[in-house]
């Protein structure tokens, strides 16, 4: 089995949320085996083995509903006017962006306008379009912000390919680039910055699984500080997960967890610190000796 759990302040409270999976690895199968969210340590639903136990937004005992144990009850449930706590955490978790980006499987053409960015990045110029449509602001601020790190970008163009279908297009200096036709690098700083731009300001927490894959240290280091100071500004909560020895040294004395395994006893989180002895945190990580 494999357990988890999320703590989120907000809605004027404090939400806990526990989530248990069951694995059957020979036949490749999961189920839920149980999954719990409490406010302000009262329940809002316990759902096991197959059946959810509702609470009312008062914490009342609500209806009991049978649920298929291979799906989530919370994300199953229908809004209700008695149960609004339990809607906002649903809303809430909407807003955690997971994504490992991966350049090379992006592509170029929009056929339809997801709400939601997939966890590799590839649908994201039908994101962005979407994005675009409900906030046109939000690509002033990253075509700026290109301008800045991709020497002779100007701006972002769409060409009409189809009846459904558009085509996002980058002009750099005096040339027109089809996204596809720009190098890794170019389209991960496109989606790091536009991911940042899209998040700020609205409640949402960015995940990125090592954002320093295809672009140099001079490239991604501008975007690194502009992350850090919105996070500290809290327009934005992030976490990262790197290896790289700027991000470790830059982030980790100050806000860095650090994840530790032995054997197979269950993952343990530290705080880190390079307790003054004279070395970077990096250099303590590469010789195995952080926490000891």
């Amino acid at each position: 089995t494999q357990r988890f759990e999320l703590e989120v302040d907000g809605n004027g409270g404090a939400y806990k949320y526990e989530l248990e999976i069951e694995y059957e690895l020979p036949r490749a199968r999961m189920r839920i085996l149980q999954e719990k969210l409490w406010f302000d340590q009262q329940l809002l639903i316990n759902f096991v083995k197959g059946e959810a136990q509702l609470y009312r937004d008062d914490f009342s005992q609500g209806p009991l509903y049978p649920f298929d144990w291979n799906r989530s009850a919370i994300g199953a449930l229908p809004e209700r006017s008695d149960n609004t706590k339990l809607t906002w955490f649903k809303e809430r978790l909407k807003k955690l962006i997971i994504v490992k980006i991966n350049p090379m499987q992006m592509v170029s053409e929009s056929n339809q306008e997801p709400e939601y960015l997939d966890s590799q990045c590839q649908n994201f110029v039908e994101w962005y379009i979407h994005v675009l449509s409900q906030n046109q602001g939000i690509v002033f601020e990253i075509a700026n912000d290109l301008k800045e790190i991709i020497d002779g970008f100007r701006y972002f163009g769409f060409e009409k390919v189809g009846e459904n279908r558009q085509l996002l297009k980058v002009q750099i200096a005096d040339f027109q680039y089809r996204f596809h036709e720009l190098s890794d690098g170019q389209r991960t700083l496109i989606v790091l910055y536009s991911l940042l731009r899209f998040a700020q300001d609205q409640d949402y927490t960015l995940c990125i699984d090592e954002p320093e894959n295809f672009v140099s240290l001079p490239e991604i280091q501008p975007w690194l500080s502009l992350l850090y100071d919105l996070c500290i500004d809290e327009k934005l909560q992030s976490i990262l997960i790197s290896h790289h020895p700027e991000y470790i040294n830059y982030l980790a004395n100050s806000v860095g967890l650090w994840f530790e395994r032995r054997q197979n006893a269950p993952v343990r989180i530290k705080p880190i610190s390079d307790r003054d002895n004279g070395l970077n945190i990096a250099e303590l990580v590469a010789r195995g000796w952080l926490n000891e």
